[in-house]
């Protein structure tokens, strides 16, 4: 949330953070699956694995969220708004996954209005480890995976591959008629390495590949989605970046110079009327970011940052010439710290983009402990902004190219309070975000479809998220969720679809030492969403709950056997209408590492 490490309890923004201890346990192998639970995230995924996945955060639209691996930008330039496709980036080397809710463009950028979605990769410490995983379960899922990793005094590596596949199930909703299986096949290769020149400098290399094929189906209208033998959507993707860090003055100045490049191919065998068979994006950007202590002492520390953003975005297709889009940004941010709890973050941002224009954000954050009782009160008020895509400003058909920003405004205000002698933390955070200039399709009677893309429309997303952690014993510790969410369109009213006015999750996690077994149950209740039929009418989702769980046994320090149920009621859902969602399943598989400490 503010560009440098900070302790949580400096955060004035809502934060969480999932480490790589918490990915591997949860048994997924795919990273949207992994985000399920999250406060204030709405995951959806159109059918079986592989099929176009999204996240809505705090019910803004899917394009709003920023994905970011490392400092990369990876939402793609050549889809219909720039937004990301969740549906085959793996769990695979990760570090740590941090989550950071409402309008974060003063530091990110344009995208980042319903929040930010960052994936560190995983730095190798320590003598050489090796491990060995693999798993199988229904619909014919077999994973293996393979790592290394570890450091000397000058140089970190860590090096994962994996190849994931399934038969799946069908995509197209077996109550439409349909049968047949769409399966998925997803390969990844991801690396770091870093040199340490000197005490003051060193440089950091992150690459990360990924081939993916997956069965799909088609779309009949007004019936809705149909079987389709022969579709199959083919994505490669290739992700890289180089970072030069240097500190001065005894470490008072620290600055970061980043070149990253990312090029994404999308092939679609059968596309159906208005659709390209081949998509082609690539985003370059250079970055320069430098922290200035300015003041420190035993009661207060007072940091400065400042840095400046430079990428050139491109796309093209097999209906499309190759267009490109410019982007500029210079942000700064002041962070004071007073007696270590009372923090407190200002910041703005001005960017151009080519075609688009300026854009002005800002961004405040403060969170305030009471030492005696260990309440903490956080809050946070800023704007956001996300620049037209390609596709928006220059499809032959529906494109504007006098298209604005969307632009947002957005707050949050919420209380941490600890009781119990720590070992219950409820925390109640209220959010609100206003969105204005959204681009939507507007009727008027003119080219191909009959109108085309124009800033009409305005929408209005607000709740609460009630999050609550409860340590029963040395060995058990339940955690439960709740938020409330309205999300509407204030020019008709109306709902905004997916996105359910109620979810609750309960999880509870137990420890048996002395067999070194560790068991996880978690329980979610979606509610009823509106959404389109397959005549584009607006209809209604049935609300539905999830069982899963999850067991780890350590058989030896070296040897893990593990087993995941998911949908263990064998739920019948919908995340989108007339797509299927995954029956019961279980999954099982085994851990094996070699070499240094774990």
């Amino acid at each position: 949330p503010t560009r440098t490490a900070i302790p949580r309890s400096q955060s004035g923004s809502a934060v969480t953070v999932i480490s790589g201890d918490e990915l591997r346990s949860s048994g997924q192998s795919l990273l949207h699956d992994a985000l399920r639970g999250v406060p204030g995230l709405d995951v959806v995924r159109s059918g079986s694995p592989g099929q176009q996945s999204s996240i809505f955060i705090r019910g803004t639209e899917s394009r709003h969220v920023k994905v970011l691996l490392d400092g990369i930008p990876l939402n793609d330039p050549s889809s219909p708004s720039r937004g990301f496709d969740f549906s085959s980036f793996s769990v695979d080397n990760i570090e740590r996954i941090e989550v950071i809710r409402g309008p974060q463009s003063t530091l990110y950028g344009s995208d980042a209005i319903g929040g930010v979605i960052n994936i560190v990769t995983r730095r190798g410490q320590g003598p050489p480890k090796y491990r060995f995983r693999t798993m199988g379960g229904r619909f014919g899922t077999f994973q293996q995976s393979a790592s290394v990793s570890g450091s000397t005094d000058d140089v970190y590596y860590s090096l994962s591959g994996s190849f994931f596949e399934s038969d799946g199930f069908t995509t197209a909703a077996p109550r439409l008629g349909n049968t047949e299986n769409d399966g998925f096949r997803n390969g990844n290769l991801s690396t770091r390495f870093g040199w340490l020149a000197s005490d003051q400098t060193d440089i950091d290399v992150v690459v990360r590949y990924t081939d993916a094929e997956s069965q799909s189906d088609g779309y009949s209208f007004p019936l809705g989605p149909v079987d389709d033998l022969l579709r199959k959507l083919k994505n490669e993707t290739f992700a890289m970046r180089t970072q030069l860090r240097t500190e001065m003055f005894d470490g008072l100045v620290e600055q970061k110079v980043g070149f990253s490049y990312m090029n994404l191919n999308r092939r679609d065998t059968n596309p159906g009327l208005g659709g390209a068979p081949a998509y082609d994006g690539t985003t370059i950007k250079f970055d320069w970011q430098a922290n200035v202590l300015l003041y420190e002492t035993a009661t207060v520390r007072h940091l400065f940052t400042s840095g400046l953003e430079d990428s050139v975005e491109t796309a093209s297709s097999s209906a499309a010439a190759r267009r490109s889009l410019h982007g500029i940004g210079f942000f700064v941010q002041d962070h004071v710290v007073i007696d270590e709890n009372w923090s407190t973050v200002m910041g703005a941002r001005w960017d151009r983009y080519s075609n688009a224009g300026p854009a002005k954000t800002y961004r405040v954050t403060s969170r305030y402990s009471l030492d005696e009782s260990g309440t903490s009160f956080h809050g946070s008020v800023g704007t956001g902004f996300r620049a037209p895509a390609i596709n928006e400003l220059f499809d032959p058909s529906i494109g504007n190219i006098e298209l604005k920003p969307e632009r947002s405004f957005g707050w949050e205000l919420g209380v941490e309070q600890p009781l119990v002698d720590d070992d219950l933390v409820v925390d109640v955070t209220y959010f609100r975000n206003d969105i204005d200039d959204l681009v939507v399709f507007r009727f008027d009677g003119t080219g191909v479809w009959g109108g085309h893309l124009d800033n009409v429309d305005s929408a209005l997303t607000a709740g609460v998220e009630t999050t609550a952690s409860l340590r029963l014993s040395e060995l058990t510790t339940a955690t439960v969720g709740y938020t409330s969410l309205e999300a509407r369109n204030r020019m008709t009213g109306s709902r905004l679809v997916r996105r359910p006015s109620n979810k609750v999750r309960v999880g509870l996690d137990h420890r048996f030492d002395e067999e070194g077994v560790r068991v996880g149950i978690n329980y979610q209740w979606i509610d009823r969403r509106d959404d389109f039929d397959g005549a584009g009418f607006v209809t209604s989702l049935d609300e539905y709950s999830l069982l899963n769980a999850t067991v780890a046994w350590d058989y030896t320090d070296r040897l893990q056997l593990f087993a995941r149920l998911d949908n263990v009621t064998d739920e019948t859902y919908e995340e989108v209408w007339g797509f299927a969602a995954p029956r019961f399943g279980i999954y099982a598989g085994a851990t094996i590492l070699l070499g240094g400490d774990d």
